[in-house]
């Protein structure tokens, strides 16, 4: 089955920011507030300086009405993304696990909440190497393409999207060009038999009539 064109050209980061809005963060309430009814469940209730874990846009809107503040998450402190950048730069190295939406989730955060986050200027460019290091990687790993299958564990939301593109429309040529193959050594092995078939033929005529 062809690959549709939407599924080819991918999402916008937008578009990825949505998806991951339901993915949850903690905070720290700076009110107390009750519990709130959410289609996905209840949360609270808030009661300030206990930590509480909601939906990321929650923490975001409460953030924004200066109801809350937001604790970043272990994967997103300097020294944790420091010794990612260092993994990830070595000979050989796998990528390393992260969360599904972990450049969505960071953008949302040092975009609303980086009075909240320690060092942000710092976790910003860890951020961007250890992006451009994944990036170097997944090139790498698109010359292994082939019509079958492409085997990269742990890359985001984000990554996959970033290759889609490339990635859809060369394993869709591959695999019509696997098919073209196929078709045409099938001809020649029908071909071949055909040829076989006469020889036989001129074989049974030749002993049976003289000229």
């Amino acid at each position: 089955m062809a690959i549709t064109t939407r599924q080819q050209d991918g999402f916008t980061m937008p578009e990825l920011e949505y998806l991951a809005q339901c993915e949850r963060v903690a905070i720290v309430p700076l009110h107390r507030m009750e519990r709130l009814e959410l289609v996905t469940g209840t949360v609270g209730p808030f009661r300030p300086p206990q930590k509480a874990v909601v939906p990321l846009w929650l923490a975001v809107m409460l953030k924004r009405a200066s109801r809350c503040r937001i604790v970043a998450p272990d994967w997103l402190r300097y020294e944790h993304l420091r010794t990612l950048c260092r993994e990830e730069d070595q000979p050989d190295s796998l990528f390393t696990r992260l969360p599904h939406h972990y450049l969505e989730i960071a953008h949302v955060l040092l975009t609303n909440a980086e009075d909240d986050i320690v060092d942000a200027q710092g976790i910003r460019r860890l951020l961007q190497d250890l992006r451009e290091t994944r990036q170097s990687k997944t090139r790498e790993g698109l010359k292994m393409l082939n019509s079958l299958q492409l085997q990269m564990d742990n890359l985001s939301a984000a990554e996959i999207n970033e290759i889609r593109p490339l990635f859809a429309r060369s394993f869709d040529m591959l695999r019509r060009l696997d098919a073209l193959a196929a078709t045409g050594e099938q001809t020649q092995r029908q071909a071949h038999a055909s040829d076989s078939h006469y020889s036989e033929l001129d074989d049974t005529f030749g002993s049976s009539f003289a000229y």
